[in-house]
This record gives C-alpha cells, structure tokens and sequence, in this order.
C-alpha cells in the first residue's frame, strides 16, 4: 500500500497486478536524459531458498 501511495504521489503508471520482482513492463524503465534518475524497482530474491524477494531499492 505504501509503494502505490509513493507512486501515486509521484505520477507512477505502475501496474500494481505484476509482481515488480519479476520485471513487469511497467515497472522498468531507461535512465532520463542526464543518466541521474531511475524508475526502476530492484529487488533480493535469495531469501527463503529464492522463493521470497525484497524490494530493495
């Protein structure tokens, strides 16, 4: 709930039905033009045998 909240804030067009883990198309996207801003979502999924994953960053 919160990450849509931030996303919503932000202007986002996330899919919120994707796992964002596994690179939904909305949840990737190019570096802007001064190659300074993602909008990308990094995630960990080597906890529990890589069945769980973490948004990192």
């Amino acid at each position: 709930a919160v990450l849509k909240a931030i996303g919503n804030k932000l202007g986002k067009s996330w899919n919120f039905s994707v796992n964002p883990c596994l690179g939904g198309e909305t949840w990737i996207s190019t570096p802007s033009s001064d190659g300074n801003t993602m909008n990308n979502v990094t995630c960990d999924c080597t906890f529990n045998n890589q069945t769980v994953c973490h948004v990192i960053s």
